[in-house]
């Protein structure tokens, strides 16, 4: 791709993703103030693995929360879609 199209979908990106204002949503959280109800969710992970997730965070110029809800989301997507893929619920469903 010439730099003129890595810069114009770069601005589509942006346009994109700008729209949906995280830093302000980052910030009414971080106000204490939660419009919606909120829950805090911790895991112990290695230091090289939070050091990472802190350097790409820092890198990209996002939140962790984002960078990690986003991750999660499509964690939990792609973990649905296995579970119905393989029927791994089907025998719950014949018992009710």
């Amino acid at each position: 791709m010439s730099d003129f199209n890595d810069f114009i979908q770069y601005r589509a990106l942006a346009l994109k993703f700008e729209r949906e204002n995280q830093e302000f949503t980052d910030a009414v959280i971080s106000s204490g103030y939660e419009p919606i109800p909120l829950r805090n969710v911790c895991a112990k992970l290695t230091v090289e693995l939070s050091d990472r997730i802190d350097a790409t965070v820092a890198l990209l110029g996002i939140s962790k929360r984002v960078f990690i809800e986003r991750a999660l989301i499509e964690a939990m997507d792609k973990a649905d879609a296995a579970i119905a893929a393989v029927g791994a619920l089907d025998h719950l469903e014949k018992a009710e």
